[in-house]
């Protein structure tokens, strides 16, 4: 098999790492490489990207396909980016090393311009792109998502007994549980420094693609903490439930791709908290809940709108969700988390982007938001589907069954990830998927 791996910073050792072994199986490997500052050994072929030169003009036709790339890129949208023309360069560059390598399947991310790119380009040839992400639970478990989606392709098909099901669905209601990505990761200075160094090295060598302007993210990140002050200075600590309908719309972090990408239609996260409060009938308040590791998307104009909205409750970042789901009456998100925590929970739940979660009879997914108002009579009227342990059993096990045992992150986040018996079960997922 010909397999090509595209490198996204730190995560392209891992992926260095499973290469190494597959090469061993007699796999041919090969590299795409973005940001030369993240390479990777000799001994796998590898297609080096050179930077475009700003004096050289870049002709190109403009794409649907490509322009829906531009509008999601998070260097665009949040770090002041300017120009588009390197996208159809890069996006030329990527067509030429498929054509050359001819790749069997396409391993990488669905997160930067240059992944989105590939996944693009594959599509149009109909090579398989996967991107091996963690599944939130169970835990240290993770799925092969088809291109830039949240379907999962094959799995262990792996099957957990009952009673040990049970105790996994019963920790994560009590909040025991907790998905891979929310681990708090030591800060180790002086390797956050070098980290630090590396990116300023990467953009002043010319990845201004990918890595934003040193001066930019230094101004962004300090007003990501005035607006954090800002929105706990107005949030509440609890809610008061007399009489009062709670809708939760529990804030997604961006830039992510949980939200730029996965749910593209609704990554401007103000224009739909404006439109759900315009749905929302009398005596039903929006309870915003900010993510606890809060970015970009807490944004002055969304504290601005919600300043001077009656119809929004705004709730305190030490506010954890443990302490307010109770109170809850329905949960309005995204791609969030909290839809498999809702489901085990039996508390409504509705989503805007279909996954394997809306099989389940208690999370329903909707197009329209304004199926929002009969979801709500549903709860008020007690109408809205339950499931039964039975049901979490099963569920669990089709969360296990689509994905694989170990951790697919980057050493930089997760130093267990190099643990030879952590590779070793990853390479062993790889080689499932590609056997």
């Amino acid at each position: 098999m010909k397999l090509l791996f595209v490198e996204n910073r730190y995560k392209t050792f891992t992926f260095e790492k499973i290469g190494e072994f597959l090469q061993k199986e007699g796999h041919e490997i090969a590299f795409i490489i973005q940001n030369k500052n993240y390479n990777v050994n000799n001994s796998f072929k590898k297609y080096i990207i050179p930077y475009p030169k700003n004096k050289e003009k870049i002709i190109y036709d403009r794409c649907d396909g490509v322009e829906r790339i531009i509008s999601c890129d998070r260097m665009q949208n949040f770090f002041k980016k300017k120009g588009v023309e390197y996208f159809y360069y890069y996006d030329n560059e990527i067509k030429n090393i498929l054509n050359d390598f001819k790749p069997d399947f396409v391993f990488g991310e669905s997160t930067a311009f240059h992944e989105l790119l590939v996944i693009n380009n594959c599509k149009k040839n109909n090579v398989l792109y996967l991107n091996p992400c963690t599944c939130r639970y169970p835990k240290n478990r993770f799925s092969f998502y088809k291109y830039n989606t949240l379907e999962p392709y094959r799995g262990s098909n792996e099957y957990i007994e009952n009673n040990k099901a049970l105790d996994i669905v019963n920790k994560i209601i009590s909040g025991d549980a907790k998905p891979d990505y929310m681990r708090v990761v030591k800060k180790e200075r002086l390797k956050f420094l070098r980290d630090k160094v590396l990116k300023v090295k990467s953009y002043y060598q010319g990845d201004t693609f990918n890595t934003p302007n040193p001066n930019i993210k230094y101004k962004l990140e300090k007003q990501k903490q005035k607006n954090i002050t800002s929105w706990d200075a107005i949030a509440k600590n609890n809610l008061d439930t007399k009489n009062n309908f709670f809708v939760l719309y529990p804030l997604q972090m961006q830039p992510e791709a949980n939200i730029d990408v996965w749910g593209f239609k609704y990554r401007n996260q103000l224009d739909l908290i404006k439109k759900v409060t315009n749905i929302l009938p009398e005596n039903v308040f929006l309870i915003v809940k900010p993510n606890p590791k809060s970015k970009y998307e807490l944004s002055t104009d969304l504290i601005d709108f919600i300043k001077n909205e009656s119809k929004i409750i705004t709730l305190n970042h030490q506010v954890t969700m443990k302490e307010i789901l109770h109170d809850i009456d329905l949960v309005l998100t995204i791609t969030g988390t909290i839809a498999i925590e809702c489901i085990l929970s039996n508390k409504p739940v509705v989503t805007l982007v279909k996954t394997l979660n809306n099989e389940q009879s208690n999370c329903k997914y909707i197009e329209d938001l304004f199926e929002i108002k009969s979801i709500i009579n549903e709860v008020k009227e007690n109408r809205f589907p339950r499931i039964e342990d039975q049901d979490k059993i099963k569920y669990i096990n089709r969360l296990n069954a689509s994905s694989y045992y170990g951790r697919v992150s980057d050493p930089f986040s997760n130093s267990k990830t190099f643990e030879i018996e952590n590779i070793n079960s990853v390479v062993s997922a790889f080689k499932d998927v590609i056997a």
